[in-house]
């Protein structure tokens, strides 16, 4: 090979690089983006550090209205610091179908390579019950949703918290935290996990919270056993309002499916904390 060769190969690859790397900013210049018209930000302190989130507040609230508010914990794609991605999932059913959604919903976004462990979990409980007090939330229904790695977090938080929700909504979630997890998980959440039936100790420890679980029959990610097992518990301990949804035909991604359920917002309508 010619010293011409060489250098038209050297330059046909510097351009095939140079291609690459403006399709890749292309692309994260395009990045889906929500406005703050939609989903206005906010910023809390918590651990001497600052984290930004996002609320959405329906636009019909009336005059002294204490609204319901949901904690909506996302999935492990969602991950980041960009204050963005959290809100991929849930907002098409949202803007879609606002009716559906009338009440505060908060935001949190789990940083990149975390889970909701017991710090990303107390910011997101900040990050609520700062925008309650901002918006003059009703403490008597709040909500806990999360979908995927979210669903997650919604079995560890209703645990951490019991007598906070007036309904969680776990979506394709497992329930027990990996080896690699456990050092930044809650003591109180280990002691559950490591009980000969932590399915069982898990739903005595959530108690009578009105809980509705959605799962794809077919997921080839979360194991549907998670979301069996936490309904059955659910049944032994007695729980009267637990519900579990099993979708056929459906794989991994149970939100869209729960979101555009209508029954699923006249029975969180119906949820209190003076009810259970």
């Amino acid at each position: 090979m010619n010293l011409f060769t060489i250098a038209k190969t050297f330059l046909t690859f510097c351009v095939i690089l140079a291609s690459f790397a403006c399709i890749k900013k292309t692309a994260a210049d395009q990045a889906v983006s929500f406005p703050e018209t939609d989903f206005p930000v906010r910023t809390t302190n918590v651990y001497s550090e600052q984290f930004k989130f996002r609320i959405y507040i329906p636009k019909d609230v009336k005059p002294g209205e204490g609204l319901p508010a949901m904690l909506y914990l996302h999935g492990s794609d969602e991950r980041g610091e960009d204050n963005q991605g959290q809100l991929s999932g849930p907002s098409p059913q949202i803007l879609a179908n606002p009716n559906n959604f009338h009440f505060i919903i908060v935001f949190p976004q789990c940083p990149a390579v975390q889970f909701w462990n017991k710090d990303v979990i107390g910011v997101a409980m900040a990050e609520l019950d700062q925008t309650v007090k901002e918006f003059n939330g009703d403490e008597s229904r709040l909500y806990l949703a999360g979908f995927s790695l979210g669903g997650y977090g919604v079995w560890t938080t209703a645990a951490m918290y019991p007598g906070k929700f007036a309904a969680i909504v776990p979506m394709s979630g497992r329930v027990l935290p990996r080896p690699a997890e456990r050092k930044n998980v809650d003591p109180e959440i280990l002691k559950l996990a490591d009980e000969p039936d932590p399915y069982a100790a898990f739903a005595n420890k959530i108690g009578k919270a009105p809980v509705w679980i959605f799962h794809g029959a077919n997921d080839p990610i979360v194991a549907v056993d998670n979301s069996r097992q936490m309904a059955k518990a659910f049944k032994n301990a007695g729980n009267g309002n637990a519900r579990y949804t099993e979708l056929e035909n459906t794989g991994h991604v149970s939100l869209n499916a729960a979101f555009s359920n209508p029954e699923l917002f006249k029975w969180l309508a119906d949820q209190r904390i003076s009810n259970q």
